[in-house]
């Protein structure tokens, strides 16, 4: 073997100094990485060009995720997670990393547009001309100052998506003089968060699913789509790794959860709350319930629950749900007797007419086991509070739309009933304005929302603010252009999956593109505009000044210099805190008696069932053979309405071929790839539309009397990209170009090709009686092969 002395290493370190200093004088990468600077810098390490960053949070899916935009000459090449944001610490789902796509969308509106065709057409119609800002804010002030003169305030409508924190909407609706700041939870949300709210006292939960030794998951896809999507998904993966977790899941399909899981059980459609109710009677009837904590935190003896409970027997569950009874009992018997267990539920539980039984029927599970707010259990969420500044608006008196009188617990949460009350002219509509939210898309009976919105006569006028020129914003008179989340400010609050209480910023990676304007912008400009005493409720200095009275009262974070220490670090949360489990043994529970309510009052005054109760639907025994029950699920690639113009994420996720089991399948003489017509029977409900067409997919993943289809494609509007066409690369505006848009290579038309298709308009509107929220999961159809 051959050594090196000494001074041959000192010669070849001289040397080696010199090629680098020549290097240095010819590359720049070379010489960056020389200059060492306190703090370091970031360069390109193909273009040499310096690269800065900004903290933020991510608006693609609920989540709020804090994310790192990369710029290099004020141009967002790079989406990163942050570390410093609890929830996500650092990892990011692709819908985050290709917020670029949102920004650079080819298509996107750069200036103001003014419909000069019927209400409906297309951006390439004819129907619209560009215009400018001032004549924008002109128009849509004269059609507010006109309302508000007639003694008409009341009659302005403010829809908005509830992925924000759209309080300066609720301010600017209320300021105006209106009560109808509604969003769109009721359209998958509610039923869940009435249920958790009457039950005990917040709209939520969280599973803490790292610390659990058991996880019993119903319909739930946490490792997928989840309102904390990658917080928890991470979590959820270290219960499984590092806690060794047992994971029993209950479902209709296959899912990324289920696969991990240690048991999937398929369960016949609609009939989740027989399960799990057979499966708290076991757990009372063996003696394996925590008697001091039911007898202690809930508002019922264990003796009156397990007297209830007895005619839910697991023979009964065995014949109407499928799941074997000796499953139903060893499942019941592992949760009561492994320590710490949870249960994980979201909308796909509760997307049921009977959806807040369902929930609270899951919630018993932890309630009766004692493991509420205990390491490893089902605990209450944590979330700071934000003030609203002073002085603040006085609110209006709820109206019909605002407040449906039949839904009296979901209280500003029935957005997705809101079109077919201005349909039957519950309460008149003078202004509707639409943000960020795009109802002909994602509510059902999407027809009928396009209707209601065509006709002039139930809204006499539209005004849309929205960066992309969506399905809804195709039926605005005006169509004002927002900046993307990338270029906007907001203070962002989320119950993290840490369960320690974090606050997160929103603020601008790049500057706004062209003509585009912030929603602060827009609102303050309109509120100064529209007088009457509506601007002392905008009078504010600077967004700065709003966003730091927002988070005024966040202990810790004001004496570490509040606003300016989030711009340099996207999130805060106190480092000291620990999740302080069992809080509720200090206060009690922010319910009525303090305690847990298994036994609602709140339902009992509005003629619901006041304990947790099954209730079978009525069509389920009527089903022919070819009738079968649709659901539409959420994936990990496309948020609903939202994120479909993103060409990373629709190469990805572009088509959604119908799942069919391959037994079902061969009795109606389907093969995989065949055209099929999903078709709803005309004794189910009332909407518009009454069939699909698509693509089979055989997959032994789904039960036999289900069908499913993925949620987030088939547009028929919001861009060329969103519609798998594809760009030529000189045709937008610079700023927007993209090489890549002429690659779209899945517009061609065939099997898993094309945008898909998108089956909301074909289900109707069916809400729960009591949390108002919209029964996707009870959808029939029949299928056939065309």
């Amino acid at each position: 073997m051959r050594t090196i002395s000494r001074r041959d290493f000192i010669k070849l370190g001289v040397a080696s100094a010199a090629v680098m200093a020549v290097e240095s004088q010819l590359n720049p990468i070379a010489y960056a990485a020389e200059q060492l600077i306190e703090g370091g810098r970031s360069v390109n390490r193909t273009s040499g060009l310096p690269r800065s960053f900004l903290p933020s949070t991510c608006m693609q899916c609920p989540a709020g995720c804090g994310i790192i935009g990369y710029v290099e000459e004020s141009h967002l090449v790079k989406i990163g997670g942050n570390t410093k944001n609890l929830s996500n610490q650092g990892t990011l789902c692709a819908r985050g990393q290709a917020g670029i796509n949102a920004v650079y969308d080819p298509e996107r509106l750069l200036k103001p547009l003014k419909r000069v065709g019927a209400r409906g057409d297309g951006r390439e119609s004819g129907a619209w001309e560009e215009i400018e800002w001032d004549q924008a804010m002109e128009e849509v002030t004269g059609a507010l100052t006109s309302l508000k003169s007639e003694g008409g305030s009341r009659k302005l409508v403010f829809l908005t998506e509830d992925r924000f924190e759209d309080d300066l909407g609720t301010r600017f609706t209320h300021a105006f003089g209106s009560p109808n700041a509604i969003g769109s939870l009721s359209v998958f949300g509610s039923n869940k968060a009435v249920a958790n709210q009457i039950t005990w006292g917040a709209d939520g939960d969280m599973p803490d699913v790292a610390n659990s030794k058991f996880i019993l998951v119903f319909g739930a896809n946490p490792l997928e789509s989840n309102p904390q999507y990658v917080g928890m998904a991470r979590r959820f993966i270290n219960g499984l790794s590092s806690n060794q977790a047992k994971v029993v899941v209950f479902d209709v399909r296959l899912t990324n959860t289920s696969m991990m899981s240690n048991q999937l059980h398929y369960v016949n459609p609609g009939t989740m709350g027989l399960l799990i109710l057979t499966m708290a009677n076991v757990i009372m009837q063996e003696g394996l319930f925590k008697r001091s904590f039911i007898e202690k935190w809930t508002n019922i003896t264990p003796e009156e629950l397990a007297g209830n409970l007895t005619q839910y027997t697991p023979e009964r569950a065995e014949a109407e749900t499928g799941v074997e009874a000796a499953v139903i009992r060893a499942t019941a018997t592992e949760f009561a007797t492994t320590e710490p267990a949870t249960t994980f539920t979201d909308a796909t539980l509760s997307s049921h007419i009977s959806g807040v039984q369902n929930e609270r029927a899951a919630m018993l599970l932890s309630i009766i086991t004692g493991n509420i707010d205990l390491r490893g259990g089902l605990c209450l969420p944590r979330k700071f509070d934000l003030v609203e500044p002073e002085p603040a608006p006085p609110v209006p008196a709820p109206s019909a739309l605002s407040n449906p009188p039949q839904f009296p617990l979901a209280s500003q949460q029935v957005g997705v009933g809101t079109f077919k009350q201005i349909k039957d002219l519950v309460e008149p509509v003078g202004v509707l304005i639409t943000h960020g939210v795009n109802p002909v898309y994602s509510n059902p009976d999407g027809g009928m929302v396009e209707d209601v919105l065509r006709d002039e006569t139930l809204i006499p006028y539209h005004v849309a603010i929205t960066p992309f020129f969506t399905e809804t914003a195709e039926y605005a008179d005006i169509i004002l252009p927002e900046t993307t989340y990338l270029e906007d400010y907001n203070i962002e609050v989320r119950s993290s999956p840490e369960l320690v209480p974090m606050v997160g910023l929103r603020q601008p990676v790049i500057q706004p593109l062209k003509e585009t304007r912030s929603f602060y912008d827009i609102a303050t400009e309109l509120a100064t505009k529209v007088g009457g005493g509506m601007e002392k409720y905008f009078d504010f200095s600077s967004v700065d000044e709003y966003l730091a009275a927002r988070i005024s009262r966040i202990d810790g974070l004001t004496q570490i210099g509040g606003l300016d220490y989030l711009k340099q670090h996207g999130a805060w949360y106190d480092p000291r805190s620990r999740p302080d489990y069992g809080a509720y043994q200090k206060a009690g529970f922010n319910t009525p008696s303090g305690k847990i309510e298994v036994k609602s009052q709140q339902l009992a005054e509005v003629g619901a069932p006041i304990l947790p109760t099954y209730q079978p639907l009525t069509f389920m025994g009527q089903l022919s053979e070819r009738d079968m029950v649709l659901t539409i699920y959420d994936t990990a690639l496309q948020t609903d309405a939202y994120t479909a113009n993103c060409m990373w994420l629709s190469e990805i996720l572009h088509d959604n071929p119908v799942w069919i089991n391959p037994k079902t399948a061969e009795e109606m003489g389907i093969e995989d790839g065949d055209t099929v017509k999903l078709t709803r029977p005309s004794n189910v409900g009332e909407a518009k539309e009454r069939s699909v067409t698509t693509t089979a997919y055989l997959t032994e993943g789904i039960h036999p009397k289900v069908v499913a289809m993925a949620n987030g494609v088939g547009h028929t509007a919001f861009g060329r990209i969103a519609q798998a066409e594809t760009i030529p690369y000189k045709e937008p505006p610079k700023v927007l170009r993209d090489p890549n848009t002429e690659l779209v290579w899945w517009s061609e038309r065939g099997i898993y090709k094309g945008k898909g298709v998108n089956p909301k308009p074909i289900v109707p509107i069916s809400l729960d009686p009591v949390g108002g929220g919209e029964a996707w999961n009870d959808m029939v159809v029949t299928v056939a092969k065309l």
